[in-house]
């Protein structure tokens, strides 16, 4: 990829990531775009405003396919998909339709997000992304609404009923998607056994992650 434009698709691990937006609905806490000056281990995510169109993310994708296939495409770069969220539900359908030649039509899709699509949109939109997206994972980070504001920073129009709008959606998606995961940075100020009983409540399977600037090897 050529180093002096925008990283639209970047590889991970076994997955494919899409940087749909650099738009976010949260400030949190412990995002590290800023500090990393929106560079994720070499690879420049700032879209500098120009977010892409659909067939240009799936153009890309199927382009890094057919260099070496991956494992799953995953939505999540510096900010936050559901912003974009026709256009990540395009992306998906370009997929599902077999659109997105060589890659293939079943491949695994995941989205990584704070859960607050629902106040953005106004609207329930679990429903459309059923038969889209296979597994998501949403930024809950704790059981206590006063702790979940600190941390994550929602914007003014979604800090009042944001942390019950987070829970509907996980709600909503582990009763209709295969596969819902809770999640939590694991920060040491967190009471991570009340997140894990919430995250059961819900339906959600826990998971905790490491801060990103703790990690080894950015």
């Amino acid at each position: 990829m050529d180093s002096e434009r925008p990283v639209i698709v970047y590889r991970y691990h076994s997955g494919l990531y899409v940087n749909l937006t650099n738009r976010c609905s949260t400030a949190c806490t412990f995002c590290v775009k800023h500090a990393w000056k929106m560079d994720y281990r070499g690879s420049d995510l700032d879209l500098r405003g120009a977010e892409p169109a659909p067939e240009e993310v799936m153009r890309q994708a199927a382009a890094e396919w057919a260099r070496a296939p991956f494992e799953e495409l995953v939505f999540c770069g510096f900010g936050e998909p559901t912003m974009r969220l026709d256009a990540l539900l395009a992306c998906a359908r370009l997929l599902r339709g077999g659109a997105a030649a060589p890659i293939p039509p079943g491949l695994r899709v995941r989205l990584n997000t704070n859960g607050l699509a629902n106040a953005v949109w106004g609207r329930d939109v679990v429903p459309e992304l059923r038969g889209l997206v296979d597994s998501v994972h949403v930024s809950l980070n704790t059981a206590d609404p006063a702790q979940w504001a600190s941390l994550m920073r929602p914007s003014e129009k979604w800090a009042g009923e944001g942390f019950e709008k987070v829970q509907e959606f996980i709600r909503n998606a582990a009763a209709a998607l295969p596969e819902t995961f809770a999640t939590a940075v694991d920060s040491g100020a967190v009471d991570l056994e009340k997140f894990r009983a919430l995250a059961a409540r819900l339906g959600a399977k826990p998971r905790i992650r490491p801060r990103l600037d703790t990690e080894a090897g950015r």
